[in-house]
């Protein structure tokens, strides 16, 4: 899942990345409901659910969720946003582990389900969008009802 988002931090995230994607979450299905798992500035990985996240793009990877998967996105519940590491990551330097931010905590779970994109910590927002459009990947605007 894909946000362009349209606040303060997300037009200082639009400049430094030069893309429109501001945050990244993962599409989690659980007893027929979809939730977002994230991490997200202020708050750390959490839970939401989707609906209460339109409007957003989402990915189509059609990646197929594991038990692997599962186990180290819910692992992550409650650690930390790392603002550190966001400007890390926007000067293009690793994240330091401190804490999570969403390209990052994205990017993890997704290693844990395929190959196609290499596990890279320093993705930001828009790069890690990208990595998956250039596979072509469709990219589905979602609304609200």
């Amino acid at each position: 899942m894909a946000f362009r988002g349209e606040g303060f931090v997300s037009r200082i995230i639009r400049h430094v990345t030069g893309g429109r994607h501001t945050h990244v979450g993962i599409a989690w299905v659980f007893r027929g409901r979809v939730f977002l798992l994230e991490a997200r500035e202020g708050r750390g990985v959490q839970i939401r659910a989707l609906s209460t996240c339109l409007p957003c793009d989402w990915l189509h990877c059609d990646l197929g969720w594991t038990e692997n998967a599962e186990t180290a996105a819910l692992s992550k519940l409650g650690k930390p946003y790392s603002y550190v590491d966001a400007l890390r990551v926007g000067m293009g330097i690793a994240p330091s582990n401190s804490g999570y931010i969403c390209s990052e905590f994205a990017a993890r779970v997704q290693a844990h389900i395929t190959a196609r994109i290499p596990y890279f910590p320093a993705h930001t927002p828009t790069s890690l969008v990208q990595s998956w459009l250039d596979q072509d990947v469709p990219l589905v605007a979602l609304k609200e009802d």
